[in-house]
């Protein structure tokens, strides 16, 4: 039961295997292939057909997570139909449960070890800000990043890039690049890691994602995706209820029906 890094809301029952990375990014439809970068335990980013899985969740808190799972994999779907140029639609998902998904999937990658040689367990704040029981202090969490993936491939994919500060022999978990098939999204965990990342703090990022520069956005009203073929396509964010658009204007989400 110790094993589930969500042992601290208790309930735990039977550990399972959890998708480190949500199983419904490559859903049947989606055509996208499972491959995962950045994974220190398996080699070349290529997993065999369970190396995704970690026993790091029990089976009551991972079924729980599930909304989170959902909309990572409605934007996936999205991503998969507009690689078609004629597609023209539009995706609106509640910005507070991608924002979970993303640090449930930081956690994740810490707890299995993928991260590297050791595995870092989230404290009891982190652990009710991802079920919904905590709200996520302002200023960490979800940013846009602009630009793509450097290893982004036609077919997709995901991929993570861990951002640690060292504290002598204890380094700390500050942040993560998470790729979903090219499109960069940021998680922040420290106050002030994005203005000292886009200051060059770490000078191999500055042009990882765009030759224009590291530029994060917090919590955007949309994630505009250009494509090579087709004008660019939208997954617009409600935040507290609310999408906010390009011209000031607001309108509730989900809308009334």
């Amino acid at each position: 039961m110790s094993r589930c890094w969500a042992s601290s809301l208790g309930g735990c029952d039977a550990i399972s295997g959890e998708h480190v990375f949500s199983n419904a990014i490559f859903t049947p439809g989606c055509s996208c292939p499972r491959v995962i970068e950045g994974v220190a335990r398996i080699r070349g980013g290529a997993p065999t057909h369970n190396a995704e899985k970690a026993n790091i969740l029990c089976r009551r808190h991972n079924s729980l997570l599930s909304p989170l799972d959902s909309v990572a994999g409605k934007v996936a779907s999205f991503q998969a139909r507009a690689n078609d140029e004629a597609f023209e639609g539009r995706l609106y998902v509640e910005g507070e449960l991608l924002e979970r998904w993303l640090l449930k999937t930081a956690i994740n990658i810490a707890a299995a070890g993928w991260a590297g040689p050791r595995k870092w367990l989230p404290s009891s704040e982190i652990v009710a800000a991802i079920f919904g029981r905590a709200p996520i202090p302002s200023g960490l969490g979800l940013y846009s990043v602009d630009g793509v993936a450097p290893n982004h491939r036609p077919s997709g994919g995901v991929s993570f890039l861990p951002i640690f500060v060292s504290r002598l022999a204890n380094p700390e978990l500050t942040g993560a690049y998470i790729t979903m098939h090219g499109m960069p999204l940021f998680l922040s965990l420290s106050e002030g890691l994005v203005q000292r990342l886009e200051a060059g703090e770490s000078p191999s990022l500055l042009n990882r994602f765009s030759e224009k520069g590291l530029r994060h956005l917090y919590h955007p009203g949309a994630l505009v995706m250009s494509r090579q073929r087709g004008r660019p396509v939208v997954i617009g964010l409600s935040w507290n209820g609310l999408l906010r658009f390009a011209d000031g204007t607001t309108a509730p989400f989900p809308a009334a029906t």
